[in-house]
């Protein structure tokens, strides 16, 4: 089903998802650019063993409890995605937490259909760039972020 043929209590539903999913964006980009100033400061110090780094998010998308065919005996995810955060290093390259419009659907506004909702860049991730369909979007309970930063050395031999 497609989110217009869906009922009003359903489309709130997907806009409070965008909603959260664009708060998420913004703490996740305040974090990642204090991690980036701290990394910073080492990748300058010479003394220090790291001479490099690589900072990315894992988004996964659970089964609300609710949902029957939620499991004590499984991980309920629905849905997941990596997204390499690092680009923040580089602000101009970084889609988190930016202005653009990333509704490339046209899904019109629920309260303005002469306008388009405004899509950030993890609900289009998700409903883009996973295998879930609007349905289970709708079975979503909870959503679980890990920032994962992967400290690099790199030694020339020649």
């Amino acid at each position: 089903m497609y989110p217009t043929e869906m009922t009003r209590e359903q489309r709130l539903f997907l806009v409070n998802l965008n909603n959260r999913l664009s708060e998420i964006e913004k703490q996740l980009k305040k974090e990642t650019l204090e991690i980036i100033t701290m990394m910073n400061k080492r990748l300058e110090d010479e003394a220090d063993w790291i001479n490099d780094y690589e900072i990315e998010c894992t988004v996964e998308f659970y089964l609300n409890e609710d949902d029957p065919a939620y499991s004590d005996e499984e991980d309920n995810i629905l849905a997941e995605f990596t997204e390499g955060i690092s680009l923040l290093r580089y602000a101009d390259h970084s889609l988190l937490a930016s202005s653009e419009n990333w509704n490339d659907m046209s899904l019109p506004d629920l309260d303005n259909p002469d306008q388009n909702e405004h899509h950030d860049w993890f609900y289009h991730q998700l409903y883009d760039h996973t295998k879930i369909t609007w349905e289970d979007m709708l079975r979503i309970g909870d959503i679980w972020v890990d920032i994962n930063i992967t400290l690099q050395h790199h030694l020339k031999l020649s």
